[in-house]
């Protein structure tokens, strides 16, 4: 039986490269086990503080830092970072900013031996997430960043995520919560924003309706049939045929569809819970007489209790506004979503010994 895991890790474990020591921290003071309380991060969600000497940010040690978190967001219409990003000198690095949510804090200095990344959580701040990378010169900080950046930035993004799934269980949309769990019998931690739910076979839809930044979620569920569900070409013509069935559009005839002419759909493989899943995001927009259209982001994964495929998406349409905070919420509710063997379903069971029937022989 699989037990319930987590989704919160104070300690985050990773790996030893050649040349390349990484150690994670544990943050200077723990919330748990200590008398003394951390103060509350600030700063907006994915926003990051850089602290680099002036001199070092101008240099190609810097633009190395700035291209990895300015590089463009995945899967929206339009260019959007994937963290803002503010610089500080090391000498200004005071108080006020070190409760920040996410700092990279850097160093670059003949006193070390080799590179070194140390990734830490809370530590200065709850919830927090500090990482600092050290070498012993410019070049080999580049190498740092060009071979490992990567694994640096997914760091960040991750823990962004487990902050909005930690939010969202401070206040969830409770009927919707037993919606999803009557419907399907799995668990996802919708947050009270989203508000007005359809319900359908097998499939439902609920939205924040707004005018502003709209957000929808929809799930969905189908037999576990065909070897090659998890293949980009049947998950996206089956997300096309379940939203024209489901989702129209103002004008009559119009359904919400895919787009793959202005940017294809990207679909990769991922782990949630441990187990296989398929991701992807792509731009979506109605047919037939629409004009809307925005970024979705989708998980897929087998149920493995009762030989389904369930799919969970978040969609976002917001013209004329930065939509990465929005679609990045909707991605986060996605991986809260637990199925039956994400789920302890037996609990605890007395067991009581049957009475005797006839003398002991």
């Amino acid at each position: 039986m699989k037990t319930k895991k987590s989704t919160k890790k104070t300690f985050k474990s990773l790996f030893v490269s050649t040349g390349l020591l990484l150690l994670l921290a544990v943050g200077v003071f723990s919330c748990k086990n200590s008398t003394r309380v951390l103060p509350s991060a600030t700063g907006a969600r994915f926003e990051l503080l850089v602290v680099m000497d002036n001199n070092q940010w101008k240099e190609p040690v810097g633009r190395a830092v700035f291209d990895l978190f300015d590089q463009d967001t995945p899967g929206l219409p339009q260019s959007e970072p994937m963290m803002k990003i503010n610089q500080v000198r090391p000498e200004d690095f005071s108080d006020i900013l070190k409760p920040s949510r996410n700092i990279l804090y850097t160093e670059i200095s003949e006193r070390y031996t080799q590179p070194k990344i140390v990734y830490s959580k809370d530590y200065y701040a709850y919830p927090q997430c500090f990482v600092r990378v050290v070498a012993p010169n410019e070049e080999e900080f580049i190498q740092i960043i060009e071979k490992h950046g990567e694994e640096i930035l997914n760091y960040f993004i991750a823990s962004e995520r487990e902050r909005t799934i930690m939010f969202n269980k401070k206040d969830l949309n409770k009927k919707a919560v037993k919606e999803v769990e009557d419907l399907f019998g799995i668990q996802v931690d919708i947050p009270v924003d989203l508000k007005l739910s359809t319900i359908k076979d097998n499939f439902y839809w609920i939205t924040n309706n707004s005018g502003y930044t709209r957000q929808d979620l929809i799930i969905y569920t189908y037999p576990y049939t065909d070897p090659n569900t998890f293949t980009y070409e049947f998950l996206t013509a089956k997300r096309d045929s379940v939203m024209k069935h489901n989702i129209p559009g103002e004008v009559e005839g119009s359904y919400v569809g895919t787009e793959y002419k202005y940017a294809r759909p990207v679909m990769r493989a991922i782990t949630v819970n441990g187990e296989y899943a398929a991701e992807i995001r792509g731009l979506w927009k109605v047919l037939n007489g629409g004009s809307m259209g925005g970024p979705y982001y989708s998980i897929t994964r087998l149920d493995e209790i009762n030989q389904r495929v369930v799919t969970i998406e978040g969609f976002v349409f917001a013209p004329a506004t930065n939509k990465r905070n929005a679609i990045r919420a909707l991605e986060a509710v996605a991986h809260s979503m637990k199925l039956p063997q994400d789920i302890n379903v037996i609990g605890e069971v007395s067991v009581t010994a049957p009475k005797a029937t006839g003398e002991e022989k």
